[in-house]
């Protein structure tokens, strides 16, 4: 059983409000606070509802890898569909990254896939100096002048010499 005067004393003490400590106890407005990012007073701005699904990647990934330093490249997922995008290609290549192309909607149309082929050639393999490799059945790789591929995966490191992994034009 609990000490009930003990209890009582304890809680008149507590009641008790020094006569020196109320003039240097001044009220406040409230609490404090402090900013935090979640309860912003403006919310982030929606991203309007459409047919197709959209990811802004800037908001999902503001420091995104890109390379910043020489010798780094950027390698570039795209899908040919129709001779327009030869030109984006070969921008691409010329300024150093690398494409993975896939191009099984122009297969269907022999005589543009033909003149695709023939300008991305000439101008990456001739004047790029760069290479185009078959990945797959409809997936070409396109490398910039400095990068070369290698055939097979097995023993990949030993599979040449490192002397054929340089650019012979430097």
């Amino acid at each position: 059983m609990p000490d009930l005067d003990l209890l009582e004393a304890a809680e008149a003490k507590l009641n008790e409000l020094p006569t020196n400590n109320e003039q240097s106890v001044t009220p406040t407005a409230g609490p404090r606070n402090f900013a935090m990012p979640s309860a912003a007073s403006r919310p982030a701005p929606r991203m309007p509802r459409s047919e197709v699904t959209y990811h802004n990647l800037n908001q999902l990934y503001p420091h995104a890898p890109v390379p910043l330093f020489e010798g780094e490249m950027v390698l570039h997922n795209s899908t040919l569909l129709d001779l327009t995008g030869c030109g984006q290609l070969m921008d691409w290549v010329a300024d150093g990254h690398g494409c993975i192309v896939e191009m099984k909607r122009m297969m269907k149309r022999t005589t543009e896939f033909n003149q695709a082929l023939s300008m991305l050639y000439q101008f990456i393999e001739g004047d790029a100096q760069g290479q185009i490799i078959r990945i797959t059945d409809t997936r070409l790789l396109l490398l910039p002048q400095g990068c070369r591929g290698i055939r097979g995966t097995e023993m990949e490191g030993f599979a040449v010499e490192s002397d054929d992994l340089k650019d012979v034009y430097e």
